[in-house]
């Protein structure tokens, strides 16, 4: 058995840390004698279990329930490795266009490397806008929910049709982009058939403000 100097110590915390997880019933002794506090070597893992909670964000609170249930913490570390992952390919996505933009500096002076592409031919579900490049995304939510698509299984779409760059007063198409199946009629919504052709392109990560 050990005493809670010696078991916080080889939880590598404080004394104090372990009399407040007794004191809120996180980690309670496995035996009290006189008002002493005795622990068992392997209840380090249950220290160890909280500690990996709390490198989640999790309160203590919200931790209490995860300690005895395996089942809770398999569903926890589930979702959790999904976020990461997610984070993960946003991480290395702006990390690779970082490097682009540095070799574009480097090598011609330019923020942005564009490409020219070949675009097949495909239907859209479409509104004409006028205004703001930041108003995009409100008209797109517009468009997204008269094609019934709250889910947004679909890509987003906006055509510019000023020559020049018109961040704030700007002629546009935004809609819904459906591939090469002909859609059905939508109130309040034109049906867009854009021809194959070829595009300046250069793919952007961020918001549209930038």
């Amino acid at each position: 058995m050990l005493s809670t100097k010696a078991f916080a110590e080889i939880c590598d915390t404080t004394k104090k840390t372990i009399i407040h997880y007794d004191r809120i019933g996180l980690l309670k002794p496995h035996r009290r004698h006189h008002n002493f506090r005795f622990y068992q070597p392997k209840q380090a893992l249950i220290f160890q279990k909280i500690a990996l909670l709390k490198s989640f964000n999790l309160t203590l609170k919200e931790i209490k329930p995860f300690i005895r249930r395996n089942d809770l913490l398999l569903n926890l570390f589930t979702n959790q490795v999904k976020t990461l992952e997610k984070q993960k390919n946003i991480l290395e996505k702006r990390i690779n266009k970082a490097k682009e933009f540095a070799d574009s500096i480097k090598n011609q002076n330019l923020l942005i490397t564009p490409k020219i592409k070949t675009i097949n031919a495909y239907w859209i579900y479409a509104l004409k806008k006028q205004g703001r490049y930041v108003d995009i995304a409100s008209h797109q939510r517009e468009v997204f929910q008269l094609a019934g698509d709250k889910y947004y299984h679909f890509p987003g779409i906006t055509i510019f049709h000023n020559e020049s760059y018109s961040p704030h007063d700007s002629k546009m198409t935004t809609g819904v982009y459906l591939g090469d199946t002909q859609p059905q009629p939508k109130l309040g919504l034109q049906i867009i058939a854009v021809p194959e052709h070829k595009t300046v392109s250069y793919a952007h990560i961020g918001s549209y403000s930038s």
